[in-house]
């Protein structure tokens, strides 16, 4: 009777046995990872802003830096200096800057913007009532824009008064308020057919314009060996182009033309 109990429970574990082996285990979940999260850096925040404002305030220091040689520089020669400013306002108008910035990168390129033209009508010798103005201009904007960095900054800035009277320091542009100012010279299509622009001395630059028949503007330089002209474009105060010396007229010998180097 007991070798028949001990068989029977020997057959019933082999048979719990095997079927333990055909069992499937569960699979076990997989791990997830927890996602991983970047945060975007707060520009406008105290650490990061006087870092951001720098970017800006660079440029307005390369350009004080022109402008202060501009004040120095005769009016005939300006001509070498404005592209260079027109470079940087282009840039400070391209640059990317924060929401809280956006203000002082207005006033950066405003204040630009009017010593640039500026300094074209001083060179044009348009009226001296229209320079004052922009000088004036200039000076406040440039005011309003130190006063905003600061205030961006938490510092406290104190502007001195600026009377009309200081015009004539030499810290204001001493070239614009020159009591002796140079002739136009004027370059003059004759025809008789529209003369191109280019926006380099080279037959092969593109064109940027053209001077049309018995048309008339402001010749700016030249070249080293009077082959082209660097004029104002015609309608466009601020912008220059170069055409062809043999095509067109100048109301002076061309050897009296600044010497342009492009």
């Amino acid at each position: 009777m007991k070798r028949i109990l001990l068989l029977l429970v020997l057959t019933i574990s082999l048979l719990v046995a095997a079927c333990g082996k055909d069992a499937t285990p569960a699979a076990t979940p997989a791990a997830t990872e927890p996602p991983t999260i970047t945060a975007t850096p707060d520009l406008c925040s105290s650490e990061n802003l006087p870092a951001q404002a720098a970017r800006i305030h660079n440029l307005m220091r390369e350009f004080d830096d022109y402008s202060s040689l501009a004040s120095n520089t005769p009016q005939a020669q300006l001509v070498v200096l404005i592209p260079e400013m027109q470079r940087i306002l282009r840039n400070a108008e391209d640059q990317a800057v924060p929401a809280c910035l956006q203000g002082l990168k207005k006033l950066q390129a405003a204040h630009m913007t009017v010593v640039v033209q500026t300094l074209m009508a001083f060179m044009s010798n348009s009226d001296i009532n229209l320079v004052d103005t922009g000088i004036l201009q200039s000076r406040e904007l440039h005011t309003q824009y130190d006063i905003e960095l600061a205030r961006l900054l938490g510092l406290t800035l104190t502007i001195p008064p600026s009377p009309i009277s200081d015009l004539a320091t030499p810290d204001t542009n001493a070239a614009l308020i020159s009591p002796t100012i140079a002739p136009v010279v004027t370059v003059t299509n004759p025809g008789p057919s529209g003369v191109n622009l280019r926006n380099a001395p080279d037959l092969n630059a593109p064109e940027v314009g053209i001077l049309a028949v018995q048309s008339t503007t402001i010749a700016l330089g030249k070249t080293e060996d009077d082959v082209w002209i660097l004029v104002e474009i015609p309608e466009l105060p601020g912008q220059t182009a170069w055409l062809y010396s043999t095509l067109v007229q100048l109301s002076v010998p061309i050897d009296q033309l600044t010497l342009v180097t492009p």
